[in-house]
């Protein structure tokens, strides 16, 4: 036995099979190690581009089994109407917010809402659809075109204005006087456009936000057009909402009941109903 060793120890294939499986052994622990190091940055360290990642695989439209699926277990339940019931998503740094039809399971409206310094990317398909042709073309002879949207929305960084760039919504808000939520919030549809969906920007007061240019309780009275556009160029959105196909009627009247009457939804999660929540 111990002659057969010494052969092999001396046959050079053997060392060169054994030096490469050394190697290679290496290299695996080595690649394993960076792979877990960079999976703990990309989940602790760099939470706005793992966030990013994460929502942009989600559409109104899915079913809340997917979103379930994607985003753990709900917070909250919550029945909203015989049709529709609300959940209530906690993901790393995000509330995420879906109405979903209860005879299907069909998320009709989701809408997220972030608060972090770094900003998370939201990119949809509909910011490009809605382009139209300017018929002039660029230095390079290529055609150009006129984008009612920005290419992509910074949550808590873009305005208004920077996604809605050449096109005006339907701005409402109200804000409140004592303990209930405040709210502004812009909605746009544009039919074939925007793929029949309704898309829906604004501010949720989870996050810290300066109404200085809006008057209390949503009077128009004491709100000029100009403090509105002010608000709308100067204002960092955090909220972003989007409606399944032909949904949006029903949603806004349901974001439009807030405060005033039932049956209502928030524009985005409830600050009242998760400020309890632990980060």
């Amino acid at each position: 036995m111990k002659m057969l060793v010494n052969k092999l120890e001396k046959n050079k294939y053997i060392r060169f099979v054994s030096v490469v499986a050394v190697v290679l052994g290496a290299l695996i622990t080595i690649v394993s190690f960076f792979g877990d190091i960079n999976n703990y940055l990309d989940s602790n360290i760099f939470i706005s581009k793992n966030i990013s990642e994460k929502v942009n695989d989600l559409s109104a439209g899915q079913s809340i089994n997917y979103f379930k699926q994607s985003l753990g277990a709900e917070k909250i339940q919550n029945n909203i109407s015989e049709k529709y019931s609300e959940y209530i998503f906690q993901y790393k740094k995000v509330f995420i917010q879906a109405l979903v039809n209860k005879a299907n399971n069909e998320v009709i409206y989701w809408a997220i809402t972030y608060c972090g310094r770094n900003p998370v990317i939201i990119e949809r398909q509909i910011f490009s659809m809605s382009a139209q042709y300017t018929g002039k073309k660029d230095f390079l002879e290529n055609e150009t075109f006129d984008h009612s949207f920005g290419n992509k929305l910074f949550l808590n960084k873009s305005s208004f204005t920077d996604i809605f760039k050449n096109i005006k919504g339907d701005f409402r808000y109200f804000i409140s006087g004592a303990t209930a939520n405040s709210f502004a919030y812009e909605s746009v549809y544009l039919g074939n456009p925007s793929a029949y969906q309704t898309i829906i920007i604004g501010v949720n007061d989870i996050c810290p936000t300066s109404y200085d240019d809006l008057s209390i309780f949503g009077f128009d009275n004491n709100t000029t057009q100009e403090r509105i556009e002010k608000f709308r160029n100067n204002s960092r959105v955090n909220t972003y909402g989007e409606t399944s196909p032909f949904y949006g009627d029903d949603v806004l009247k349901l974001l439009d009941a807030q405060q005033f009457d039932e049956p209502y939804i928030t524009f985005g999660v409830d600050r009242i109903k998760v400020r309890y929540f632990n980060e």
